[in-house]
């Protein structure tokens, strides 16, 4: 995903979770909470350069970059120093260029093909703590033949306009085209992934076969190279443009996976639904394939007097990282402009499951409820776990983004280690400029202790 807000501090944070239970890191002594918003930069690494595609015809070669999503083993925390994990790379390098005084989007290498990258984490928590990483493992995504899958969009009526870097030749649409955000491992070795564009979930075997891919009722993907099931909710087609499916989870006994909007959806109107801040939260049965439940999130403090009933939440709010900790409780990251950057522990268990209202026509859509109160709607409960503000600069000059031309940090991939440990990773876009310019780039991990652990009975 590309954003073109300004946020303070030039920074953008975005992200997902994998989650299994049970601490494994001691906390260490010598490493206290600096009141600066409830979190502390334990150690932090770049990781090295390796090439993912080789340039053929005019396209450049790709290197590491556009990272959306992270998922750790934590067999392997709890077991050893080397962790391994895997990490998701969006739809490929792009960026934004002026024609006629119009901005298009572009995509700079139309044939790359997202890819699924596992990484060694090497931890050493001596004084100062090490962090390093490397990739070891890069896996296309392929449909069910091994053709390769590509990150142009679909062709449908709401798809973004995409052209090449001159700004002048559209590209081709492709059935099987997806822009990969949000990633989660099964224990079976399969992974399950969340796009942007339908948007969809795709079940996906261990070695990037692509099996299924279910997207909203009455979507038609013509010559699709997988099996296509259209059981989700139709009302998610109208999700705003480059802002689909982006956050995802995974339950502890992996029978529900938890998939956010990025923001509210257009519905029945942009203006409207930025003016009230409601998200979709959806449940989806890893086992029938369908949707089991569906809640509000609202974007904002949930501490601020009228909340539920209607005070405008914050500018361009956006839901980019989720993690489950238990059955019914996901870790969240939110941001908007501004520079906030927030965790918050959400509980789902006394939300409303307004999945009937949604399948039985939505009226008035829910993204044009502003007090939910009056409409008999309970959100998801949220408590804020730590403000990532105050940190986001230091994060910046770790990741090599000393040079205000060099573009905003985003950061897209989190993963829970334990009650007071995340693991966190940037989206580079591929050192691409929004005038398609290259930049200087680096994929960062970032290693935080909160100040304030999860509770226990959530692990």
């Amino acid at each position: 995903m590309r954003s073109r807000g300004r946020f303070l501090g030039r920074v953008l944070v975005a992200g997902v979770v994998a989650w299994n239970a049970g601490p494994v890191l001691a906390a260490d002594p010598d490493i206290a909470d600096d009141g600066r918003g409830g979190a502390t930069i334990v150690a932090s690494c770049v990781i090295p350069q390796v090439t993912l595609a080789e340039p053929t015809g005019d396209q450049p070669a790709v290197m590491l970059g556009g990272i959306s999503d992270l998922a750790v083993d934590r067999a392997d925390v709890a077991a050893a120093s080397c962790w391994k994990a895997w990490v998701v790379t969006d739809r490929g390098p792009n960026g934004i260029v002026e024609v006629d005084g119009r901005e298009h989007r572009t995509l700079v290498s139309p044939s790359f093909a997202p890819r699924v990258l596992a990484l060694a984490i090497d931890w050493e928590p001596r004084h100062p703590p090490k962090l390093a990483a490397r990739v070891i493992q890069t896996m296309p995504l392929v449909d069910r033949d091994g053709t390769p899958l590509s990150g142009r969009p679909n062709g449908l009526k709401n798809d973004p306009h995409i052209v090449d870097p001159s700004g002048h030749v559209a590209i081709a649409a492709d059935p099987d085209g997806v822009d990969t955000e949000g990633l989660v491992r099964t224990r079976a070795g399969g992974f399950w992934v969340a796009e942007e564009y339908r948007p969809s979930l795709l079940a996906i075997d261990g070695d990037g076969t692509v099996r299924r891919r279910f997207v909203p009722r009455g979507t038609s993907l013509m010559g699709a190279g997988m099996e296509v099931v259209d059981t989700l909710p139709e009302v998610y087609a109208d999700r705003r443009d480059n802002r689909g499916f982006e956050a995802l989870a995974i339950t502890p006994d992996e029978s529900r996976l938890f998939v956010l909007l990025q923001s509210p959806a257009d519905r029945p109107d942009r203006d409207t639904a930025e003016q009230v801040g409601n998200v979709r939260l959806l449940a989806f049965d890893t086992v029938t394939g369908r949707p089991a439940v569906e809640h509000v999130y609202r974007l904002g403090d949930p501490s601020t007097r009228g909340d539920r009933r209607g005070k405008k939440p914050p500018d361009d709010g956006k839901l980019c990282a989720m993690a489950a900790v238990g059955p019914s409780s996901l870790v969240v990251l939110e941001q908007a402009a501004g520079g906030v950057a927030r965790l918050y522990l959400t509980e789902l268990a006394a939300a409303t499951n307004t999945l009937s209202r949604t399948t039985a026509g939505d009226n008035p859509p829910l993204e044009s409820v502003r007090d939910l109160d009056a409409a008999g709607i309970h959100p998801v409960e949220k408590t804020l776990l730590a403000d990532l503000g105050p940190m986001l600069e230091e994060m910046r000059s770790q990741a090599g983004l000393l040079d205000e031309d060099a573009g905003p940090l985003k950061v897209e991939g989190l993963a829970v280690i334990d009650q007071q440990h995340i693991l966190l990773v940037n989206d580079d876009d591929f050192g691409v400029g929004n005038d398609d310019t290259t930049r200087p780039s680096g994929t960062c991990l970032w290693l935080l202790r909160l100040a304030t652990p999860l509770p226990s009975a959530q692990l």
